[in-house]
Protein backbone atom coordinates (compact mmCIF):
# COMPACT_ATOMS: atom_id res chain seq x y z
CA UNK A 1 0.00 0.00 0.00
CA UNK A 2 2.87 2.37 0.78
CA UNK A 3 4.43 1.64 -2.61
CA UNK A 4 1.11 2.26 -4.34
CA UNK A 5 0.51 5.55 -2.52
CA UNK A 6 3.98 6.82 -3.38
CA UNK A 7 3.58 5.93 -7.05
CA UNK A 8 0.08 7.37 -7.18
CA UNK A 9 1.15 10.64 -5.58
CA UNK A 10 4.05 11.13 -8.00
CA UNK A 11 1.88 10.33 -11.01
CA UNK A 12 -0.85 12.65 -9.75
CA UNK A 13 1.46 15.65 -10.08
CA UNK A 14 3.04 14.57 -13.36
CA UNK A 15 0.65 12.65 -15.61
CA UNK A 16 -2.16 14.58 -17.33
CA UNK A 17 -1.37 17.87 -15.61
CA UNK A 18 1.12 19.56 -17.93
CA UNK A 19 3.53 20.10 -15.04
CA UNK A 20 6.51 17.94 -14.00
CA UNK A 21 5.75 15.45 -16.76
CA UNK A 22 9.22 13.90 -16.61
CA UNK A 23 8.28 12.37 -13.24
CA UNK A 24 6.19 9.74 -15.04
CA UNK A 25 9.56 8.10 -15.76
CA UNK A 26 10.02 7.56 -12.01
CA UNK A 27 6.54 7.53 -10.49
CA UNK A 28 5.50 3.90 -11.14
CA UNK A 29 8.79 2.40 -9.93
CA UNK A 30 7.79 1.77 -6.27
CA UNK A 31 4.59 0.03 -7.42
CA UNK A 32 6.42 -2.07 -10.01
CA UNK A 33 9.17 -3.13 -7.63
CA UNK A 34 6.53 -4.45 -5.25
CA UNK A 35 4.09 -6.10 -7.65
CA UNK A 36 6.79 -7.97 -9.58
CA UNK A 37 7.26 -9.99 -6.42
CA UNK A 38 3.57 -10.27 -5.57
CA UNK A 39 2.00 -13.74 -5.71
CA UNK A 40 -1.68 -12.93 -6.12
CA UNK A 41 -3.09 -11.42 -9.29
CA UNK A 42 -5.96 -9.77 -7.43
CA UNK A 43 -3.54 -7.85 -5.22
CA UNK A 44 -1.62 -6.69 -8.28
CA UNK A 45 -4.77 -5.51 -10.01
CA UNK A 46 -6.16 -3.74 -6.93
CA UNK A 47 -2.96 -1.84 -6.19
CA UNK A 48 -2.44 -0.89 -9.83
CA UNK A 49 -6.04 0.31 -10.16
CA UNK A 50 -5.61 2.49 -7.08
CA UNK A 51 -2.47 4.02 -8.57
CA UNK A 52 -4.28 4.51 -11.88
CA UNK A 53 -7.07 6.41 -10.17
CA UNK A 54 -4.63 8.62 -8.27
CA UNK A 55 -2.75 9.31 -11.50
CA UNK A 56 -5.91 10.86 -12.96
CA UNK A 57 -6.22 13.51 -10.23
CA UNK A 58 -5.44 16.22 -12.79
CA UNK A 59 -8.38 15.55 -15.16
CA UNK A 60 -10.72 15.12 -12.19
CA UNK A 61 -9.69 18.54 -10.93
CA UNK A 62 -9.83 20.19 -14.35
CA UNK A 63 -13.15 18.82 -15.59
CA UNK A 64 -14.99 17.26 -12.66
CA UNK A 65 -17.46 20.12 -12.31
CA UNK A 66 -17.75 20.82 -16.05
CA UNK A 67 -17.79 17.56 -18.03
CA UNK A 68 -19.65 14.72 -16.24
CA UNK A 69 -18.22 12.06 -18.56
CA UNK A 70 -14.77 12.65 -17.05
CA UNK A 71 -15.60 10.24 -14.22
CA UNK A 72 -16.01 7.22 -16.47
CA UNK A 73 -13.00 8.35 -18.52
CA UNK A 74 -10.89 8.36 -15.34
CA UNK A 75 -12.22 4.93 -14.32
CA UNK A 76 -11.39 3.61 -17.79
CA UNK A 77 -7.89 5.10 -17.78
CA UNK A 78 -7.21 3.48 -14.40
CA UNK A 79 -8.45 0.15 -15.78
CA UNK A 80 -6.09 0.41 -18.76
CA UNK A 81 -3.17 1.03 -16.41
CA UNK A 82 -4.12 -1.87 -14.14
CA UNK A 83 -4.47 -4.30 -17.06
CA UNK A 84 -1.06 -3.29 -18.42
CA UNK A 85 0.57 -3.84 -15.01
CA UNK A 86 -1.18 -7.20 -14.66
CA UNK A 87 0.08 -8.18 -18.11
CA UNK A 88 3.65 -7.39 -17.09
CA UNK A 89 3.22 -9.30 -13.81
CA UNK A 90 1.89 -12.38 -15.61
CA UNK A 91 4.86 -12.53 -18.00
CA UNK A 92 7.58 -11.69 -15.46
CA UNK A 93 8.15 -15.30 -14.22
CA UNK A 94 8.63 -16.48 -17.78
CA UNK A 95 10.87 -13.68 -19.00
CA UNK A 96 11.57 -10.43 -17.13
CA UNK A 97 12.80 -8.88 -20.37
CA UNK A 98 9.62 -9.74 -22.25
CA UNK A 99 7.54 -8.56 -19.28
CA UNK A 100 9.02 -5.06 -19.46
CA UNK A 101 8.35 -4.84 -23.20
CA UNK A 102 4.87 -6.26 -22.69
CA UNK A 103 3.91 -3.50 -20.27
CA UNK A 104 5.15 -0.77 -22.60
CA UNK A 105 3.57 -2.41 -25.65
CA UNK A 106 0.18 -2.82 -23.99
CA UNK A 107 0.25 0.78 -22.79
CA UNK A 108 0.77 2.06 -26.33
CA UNK A 109 -1.56 -0.48 -27.92
CA UNK A 110 -4.53 0.23 -25.65
CA UNK A 111 -4.10 3.97 -26.08
CA UNK A 112 -4.03 3.70 -29.86
CA UNK A 113 -7.15 1.54 -30.04
CA UNK A 114 -8.92 3.83 -27.59
CA UNK A 115 -8.00 6.94 -29.62
CA UNK A 116 -9.80 5.53 -32.66
CA UNK A 117 -13.12 5.07 -30.85
CA UNK A 118 -13.05 7.69 -28.09
CA UNK A 119 -14.95 10.98 -28.57
CA UNK A 120 -11.91 12.56 -26.93
CA UNK A 121 -9.31 11.13 -29.29
CA UNK A 122 -5.90 10.59 -27.72
CA UNK A 123 -6.69 12.57 -24.57
CA UNK A 124 -5.11 10.84 -21.58
CA UNK A 125 -2.22 9.23 -23.47
CA UNK A 126 0.78 8.72 -21.20
CA UNK A 127 3.18 10.00 -23.84
CA UNK A 128 2.01 13.61 -23.52
CA UNK A 129 3.87 13.79 -20.21
CA UNK A 130 7.16 13.74 -22.17
CA UNK A 131 6.49 16.97 -24.07
CA UNK A 132 9.13 18.80 -22.00
CA UNK A 133 11.71 16.02 -22.46
CA UNK A 134 12.71 17.36 -25.85
CA UNK A 135 15.14 14.61 -26.99
CA UNK A 136 12.56 11.88 -26.34
CA UNK A 137 9.75 14.01 -27.78
CA UNK A 138 11.33 13.89 -31.24
CA UNK A 139 10.41 10.20 -31.57
CA UNK A 140 6.84 11.39 -32.18
CA UNK A 141 7.98 12.49 -35.65
CA UNK A 142 8.68 8.82 -36.39
CA UNK A 143 5.85 6.98 -34.69
CA UNK A 144 3.41 9.40 -33.08
CA UNK A 145 2.23 9.62 -29.50
CA UNK A 146 2.19 5.80 -29.26
CA UNK A 147 5.98 5.83 -29.34
CA UNK A 148 6.09 8.44 -26.57
CA UNK A 149 3.80 6.34 -24.42
CA UNK A 150 5.96 3.29 -25.13
CA UNK A 151 9.07 5.15 -23.92
CA UNK A 152 7.28 6.63 -20.90
CA UNK A 153 6.23 3.08 -19.93
CA UNK A 154 9.36 1.06 -20.68
CA UNK A 155 11.75 3.30 -18.73
CA UNK A 156 10.16 2.94 -15.25
CA UNK A 157 9.34 -0.73 -15.90
CA UNK A 158 12.94 -1.38 -16.92
CA UNK A 159 14.34 0.44 -13.88
CA UNK A 160 12.05 -1.53 -11.55
CA UNK A 161 13.12 -4.79 -13.15
CA UNK A 162 16.78 -3.87 -12.71
CA UNK A 163 16.20 -3.06 -9.04
CA UNK A 164 14.90 -6.61 -8.58
CA UNK A 165 17.50 -8.17 -10.89
CA UNK A 166 20.61 -5.92 -10.74
CA UNK A 167 22.93 -8.44 -12.43
CA UNK A 168 20.67 -9.25 -15.39
CA UNK A 169 22.71 -7.36 -17.96
CA UNK A 170 20.92 -8.83 -20.96
CA UNK A 171 17.57 -7.59 -19.67
CA UNK A 172 19.11 -4.19 -18.98
CA UNK A 173 20.53 -3.85 -22.48
CA UNK A 174 17.24 -4.95 -24.04
CA UNK A 175 15.39 -1.84 -22.83
CA UNK A 176 18.27 0.62 -22.38
CA UNK A 177 19.51 0.35 -25.99
CA UNK A 178 16.16 1.39 -27.57
CA UNK A 179 15.94 4.32 -25.16
CA UNK A 180 19.48 5.39 -26.05
CA UNK A 181 18.62 5.11 -29.74
CA UNK A 182 15.60 7.35 -29.17
CA UNK A 183 17.77 9.90 -27.36
CA UNK A 184 20.39 9.91 -30.11
CA UNK A 185 17.73 10.46 -32.75
CA UNK A 186 16.23 13.22 -30.64
CA UNK A 187 19.49 15.11 -30.22
CA UNK A 188 20.17 14.72 -33.94
CA UNK A 189 16.77 16.10 -34.91
CA UNK A 190 17.06 19.02 -32.48
CA UNK A 191 20.37 19.93 -34.11
CA UNK A 192 18.83 20.24 -37.58
CA UNK A 193 18.57 23.83 -38.90
CA UNK A 194 15.28 25.67 -38.67
CA UNK A 195 13.29 26.88 -41.65
CA UNK A 196 12.39 30.44 -42.54
CA UNK A 197 10.59 32.38 -39.85
CA UNK A 198 7.16 33.98 -39.92
CA UNK A 199 5.87 36.58 -37.47
CA UNK A 200 2.62 35.73 -35.68
CA UNK A 201 0.46 37.72 -33.26
CA UNK A 202 -1.77 35.91 -30.75
CA UNK A 203 -4.49 37.90 -28.97
CA UNK A 204 -6.83 37.01 -26.12
CA UNK A 205 -9.14 38.62 -23.60
CA UNK A 206 -10.62 36.27 -21.02
CA UNK A 207 -13.11 38.90 -19.95
CA UNK A 208 -15.02 38.33 -23.20
CA UNK A 209 -14.75 34.53 -23.54
CA UNK A 210 -18.19 33.26 -24.54
CA UNK A 211 -19.86 36.61 -23.90
CA UNK A 212 -20.92 37.30 -27.48
CA UNK A 213 -22.79 33.98 -27.61
CA UNK A 214 -24.68 34.62 -24.39
CA UNK A 215 -25.13 38.37 -24.84
CA UNK A 216 -25.28 39.13 -28.59
CA UNK A 217 -25.82 42.84 -27.98
CA UNK A 218 -22.25 43.07 -26.64
CA UNK A 219 -20.64 41.69 -29.80
CA UNK A 220 -19.94 45.14 -31.25
CA UNK A 221 -18.12 46.24 -28.09
CA UNK A 222 -16.07 43.03 -28.04
CA UNK A 223 -15.10 43.49 -31.69
CA UNK A 224 -14.12 47.10 -30.94
CA UNK A 225 -11.89 45.95 -28.07
CA UNK A 226 -10.08 43.47 -30.31
CA UNK A 227 -9.90 45.96 -33.18
CA UNK A 228 -7.92 48.29 -30.94
CA UNK A 229 -5.58 45.48 -29.95
CA UNK A 230 -5.17 44.32 -33.55
CA UNK A 231 -4.25 47.83 -34.67
CA UNK A 232 -1.71 47.99 -31.88
CA UNK A 233 0.09 44.73 -32.77
CA UNK A 234 -0.12 45.44 -36.50
CA UNK A 235 2.78 47.88 -36.09
CA UNK A 236 4.99 44.80 -35.53
CA UNK A 237 3.96 43.55 -38.96
CA UNK A 238 2.72 40.02 -38.20
CA UNK A 239 1.80 37.87 -41.17
CA UNK A 240 -1.13 36.38 -39.21
CA UNK A 241 -3.13 37.54 -36.20
CA UNK A 242 -5.04 34.82 -34.31
CA UNK A 243 -7.81 35.17 -31.71
CA UNK A 244 -9.42 32.47 -29.50
CA UNK A 245 -12.40 30.39 -30.61
CA UNK A 246 -16.04 31.49 -30.29
CA UNK A 247 -15.03 35.03 -29.35
CA UNK A 248 -17.29 36.90 -31.81
CA UNK A 249 -20.54 36.71 -33.71
CA UNK A 250 -20.25 37.14 -37.50
CA UNK A 251 -18.91 40.58 -38.44
CA UNK A 252 -17.35 42.24 -41.53
CA UNK A 253 -14.93 44.11 -39.28
CA UNK A 254 -12.01 41.70 -39.59
CA UNK A 255 -12.16 41.58 -43.38
CA UNK A 256 -11.95 45.37 -43.40
CA UNK A 257 -9.05 45.33 -40.94
CA UNK A 258 -7.16 42.82 -43.08
CA UNK A 259 -7.31 45.23 -46.02
CA UNK A 260 -6.54 48.30 -43.93
CA UNK A 261 -3.58 46.76 -42.10
CA UNK A 262 -2.39 44.45 -44.91
CA UNK A 263 -2.39 41.38 -42.70
CA UNK A 264 -4.28 38.12 -42.33
CA UNK A 265 -6.58 37.56 -39.38
CA UNK A 266 -7.97 34.29 -38.00
CA UNK A 267 -10.97 35.16 -35.83
CA UNK A 268 -12.98 32.74 -33.72
CA UNK A 269 -16.61 33.13 -34.83
CA UNK A 270 -19.70 31.61 -33.20
CA UNK A 271 -22.04 31.51 -36.19
CA UNK A 272 -25.81 30.94 -35.79
CA UNK A 273 -27.13 28.61 -38.52
CA UNK A 274 -30.82 28.62 -37.69
CA UNK A 275 -33.04 25.90 -36.24
CA UNK A 276 -31.06 26.08 -33.01
CA UNK A 277 -27.82 25.04 -34.70
CA UNK A 278 -24.50 26.86 -34.73
CA UNK A 279 -21.00 26.48 -36.14
CA UNK A 280 -17.73 27.00 -34.31
CA UNK A 281 -15.76 28.73 -37.06
CA UNK A 282 -12.26 30.06 -37.55
CA UNK A 283 -12.60 32.73 -40.23
CA UNK A 284 -9.47 33.62 -42.17
CA UNK A 285 -9.66 37.11 -43.69
CA UNK A 286 -7.04 38.25 -46.21
CA UNK A 287 -6.25 41.53 -48.02
CA UNK A 288 -8.21 41.76 -51.27
CA UNK A 289 -9.29 38.10 -51.12
CA UNK A 290 -12.50 36.49 -49.98
CA UNK A 291 -12.52 35.05 -46.42
CA UNK A 292 -12.06 31.34 -45.81
CA UNK A 293 -13.96 29.47 -43.10
CA UNK A 294 -12.84 26.42 -41.14
CA UNK A 295 -15.46 24.77 -38.92
CA UNK A 296 -14.41 22.81 -35.84
CA UNK A 297 -14.53 19.09 -36.58
CA UNK A 298 -14.48 17.55 -33.08
CA UNK A 299 -16.94 19.02 -30.60
CA UNK A 300 -16.97 18.63 -26.81
CA UNK A 301 -19.62 16.03 -25.89
CA UNK A 302 -22.33 17.60 -23.77
CA UNK A 303 -21.07 21.17 -24.14
CA UNK A 304 -21.30 21.72 -27.89
CA UNK A 305 -24.34 19.66 -28.75
CA UNK A 306 -25.94 22.43 -30.83
CA UNK A 307 -22.86 22.89 -33.01
CA UNK A 308 -22.53 21.27 -36.42
CA UNK A 309 -19.14 19.59 -37.01
CA UNK A 310 -17.04 20.78 -39.92
CA UNK A 311 -16.10 18.63 -42.90
CA UNK A 312 -13.33 20.50 -44.73
CA UNK A 313 -9.74 21.54 -44.07
CA UNK A 314 -8.36 24.99 -44.79
CA UNK A 315 -4.74 25.64 -45.76
CA UNK A 316 -3.16 28.49 -47.71
CA UNK A 317 0.53 29.11 -48.45
CA UNK A 318 1.61 26.17 -46.24
CA UNK A 319 -0.45 27.47 -43.32
CA UNK A 320 -3.42 25.49 -41.96
CA UNK A 321 -6.14 26.01 -39.39
CA UNK A 322 -7.62 23.80 -36.66
CA UNK A 323 -9.67 24.58 -33.55
CA UNK A 324 -8.91 23.50 -29.99
CA UNK A 325 -10.21 19.93 -29.52
CA UNK A 326 -9.34 19.02 -33.11
CA UNK A 327 -5.76 18.87 -31.85
CA UNK A 328 -6.58 15.83 -29.67
CA UNK A 329 -6.98 13.61 -32.76
CA UNK A 330 -3.66 12.52 -34.29
CA UNK A 331 -5.25 10.66 -37.20
CA UNK A 332 -7.17 13.78 -38.23
CA UNK A 333 -4.21 16.14 -37.92
CA UNK A 334 -2.10 13.79 -40.02
CA UNK A 335 -4.24 14.90 -42.97
CA UNK A 336 -2.66 18.32 -42.60
CA UNK A 337 0.73 16.63 -42.44
CA UNK A 338 0.08 15.13 -45.87
CA UNK A 339 -0.40 18.68 -47.18
CA UNK A 340 3.14 19.56 -46.03
CA UNK A 341 2.07 22.69 -44.19
CA UNK A 342 4.71 24.46 -42.12
CA UNK A 343 2.46 26.20 -39.59
CA UNK A 344 -0.91 25.48 -37.97
CA UNK A 345 -3.00 28.31 -36.51
CA UNK A 346 -5.21 27.19 -33.62
CA UNK A 347 -7.94 29.28 -31.98
CA UNK A 348 -8.80 27.58 -28.67
CA UNK A 349 -10.69 27.86 -25.39
CA UNK A 350 -9.48 26.00 -22.31
CA UNK A 351 -10.71 25.62 -18.72
CA UNK A 352 -8.02 27.63 -16.91
CA UNK A 353 -6.45 24.77 -14.90
CA UNK A 354 -6.01 22.53 -17.96
CA UNK A 355 -4.42 25.20 -20.13
CA UNK A 356 -0.91 23.80 -19.87
CA UNK A 357 -2.00 20.20 -20.44
CA UNK A 358 -4.14 20.94 -23.47
CA UNK A 359 -1.59 23.30 -24.97
CA UNK A 360 1.14 20.66 -24.70
CA UNK A 361 -1.05 18.07 -26.41
CA UNK A 362 -1.23 20.45 -29.36
CA UNK A 363 2.56 20.78 -29.41
CA UNK A 364 2.88 17.01 -29.94
CA UNK A 365 0.76 17.27 -33.10
CA UNK A 366 3.31 19.71 -34.48
CA UNK A 367 6.21 17.35 -33.79
CA UNK A 368 4.33 14.40 -35.29
CA UNK A 369 3.65 16.20 -38.54
CA UNK A 370 6.56 18.61 -38.83
CA UNK A 371 4.77 21.95 -38.47
CA UNK A 372 4.94 24.84 -36.03
CA UNK A 373 1.95 25.66 -33.83
CA UNK A 374 0.45 29.08 -33.08
CA UNK A 375 -2.26 28.53 -30.46
CA UNK A 376 -4.36 31.35 -29.00
CA UNK A 377 -6.58 30.23 -26.13
CA UNK A 378 -9.09 31.86 -23.82
CA UNK A 379 -8.62 30.76 -20.21
CA UNK A 380 -5.35 29.12 -21.15
CA UNK A 381 -2.07 29.95 -22.85
CA UNK A 382 -0.92 31.84 -25.91
CA UNK A 383 1.81 29.62 -27.33
CA UNK A 384 4.17 29.63 -30.28
CA UNK A 385 6.10 26.38 -30.70
CA UNK A 386 8.28 25.08 -33.51
CA UNK A 387 8.09 21.75 -35.33
CA UNK A 388 10.45 20.19 -32.79
CA UNK A 389 8.23 21.08 -29.84
CA UNK A 390 10.39 23.93 -28.56
CA UNK A 391 8.35 26.77 -27.11
CA UNK A 392 9.38 29.96 -28.90
CA UNK A 393 7.16 32.23 -26.80
CA UNK A 394 4.35 31.68 -24.32
CA UNK A 395 2.19 33.71 -21.99
CA UNK A 396 -1.00 33.13 -20.05
CA UNK A 397 -4.25 34.59 -21.27
CA UNK A 398 -5.38 36.82 -18.43
CA UNK A 399 -8.39 38.96 -17.67
CA UNK A 400 -7.94 42.04 -19.73
CA UNK A 401 -6.14 42.28 -23.05
CA UNK A 402 -3.27 39.89 -23.54
CA UNK A 403 -1.12 39.50 -26.62
CA UNK A 404 2.01 37.77 -27.83
CA UNK A 405 3.96 38.65 -30.96
CA UNK A 406 7.02 36.73 -32.11
CA UNK A 407 8.62 34.99 -35.06
CA UNK A 408 8.34 31.22 -35.33
CA UNK A 409 10.27 29.03 -37.81
CA UNK A 410 8.17 27.13 -40.31
CA UNK A 411 8.44 23.36 -40.17
CA UNK A 412 9.27 21.10 -43.09
CA UNK A 413 5.77 19.61 -43.06
CA UNK A 414 7.29 16.23 -43.78
CA UNK A 415 7.88 13.48 -41.20
CA UNK A 416 7.98 9.71 -41.20
CA UNK A 417 4.85 9.68 -39.05
CA UNK A 418 2.96 11.98 -41.42
CA UNK A 419 3.75 9.60 -44.28
CA UNK A 420 3.27 6.26 -42.51
CA UNK A 421 0.83 6.95 -39.70
CA UNK A 422 0.35 4.60 -36.77
CA UNK A 423 2.41 1.70 -38.11
CA UNK A 424 4.37 1.51 -34.85
CA UNK A 425 1.20 1.58 -32.76
CA UNK A 426 -0.35 -1.23 -34.80
CA UNK A 427 2.83 -3.28 -34.40
CA UNK A 428 2.40 -2.91 -30.64
CA UNK A 429 -1.14 -4.25 -30.97
CA UNK A 430 0.12 -7.28 -32.92
CA UNK A 431 2.86 -7.86 -30.35
CA UNK A 432 0.37 -7.75 -27.48
CA UNK A 433 -1.91 -10.17 -29.29
CA UNK A 434 0.93 -12.63 -29.70
CA UNK A 435 1.97 -12.36 -26.07
CA UNK A 436 -1.60 -12.79 -24.87
CA UNK A 437 -1.91 -15.91 -27.01
CA UNK A 438 1.35 -17.20 -25.54
CA UNK A 439 0.00 -16.71 -22.03
CA UNK A 440 -3.02 -18.84 -22.91
CA UNK A 441 -1.22 -21.72 -24.62
CA UNK A 442 2.20 -21.82 -22.95
CA UNK A 443 2.42 -23.06 -19.40
CA UNK A 444 3.90 -20.44 -17.06
CA UNK A 445 5.60 -21.28 -13.80
CA UNK A 446 3.87 -20.20 -10.57
CA UNK A 447 4.62 -16.55 -9.87
CA UNK A 448 7.69 -15.89 -7.82
CA UNK A 449 10.50 -13.38 -7.85
CA UNK A 450 12.44 -14.47 -10.91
Amino acid sequence: MIAALISGAVLAVSRDTGHLGFLVLLGPIPLFVHVLGERRALNVFALAYLVGLMAEAGPLYFYGGVIPMIYWIVALQALFFALSVLFMWALYPRSPTVAVFAYAAMTGAIELLYSYISPNGSFGALGYALVDVLPLLQVASLAGVSSLSFLAAIIPAGIAMQIRRPTDYFAASAWILPVLAALLFGFWRLAQPDGETIRIALLSNDEFAGVATDQPDRNEAIVADFRQNIEQVASKRPAYIVTPEKMFLPTPEFAQLSVKLNTKIVAGIDRPLGNGQRSNTAELTRPDLSPLAYDKHYLIPGLEGEYVPGKDLVSVDRVGIAICKDMDFPQFLRTYGSRHIGLLLVPAWDFNADGRLHGKMAIVRGVENGFAIARAASHGLLTLSDSKGRIIAETASTKGQGNLVDAVPLGSGDTFYARNGDAFGWSLIILCGGLLLALLVVRVEPHRDA
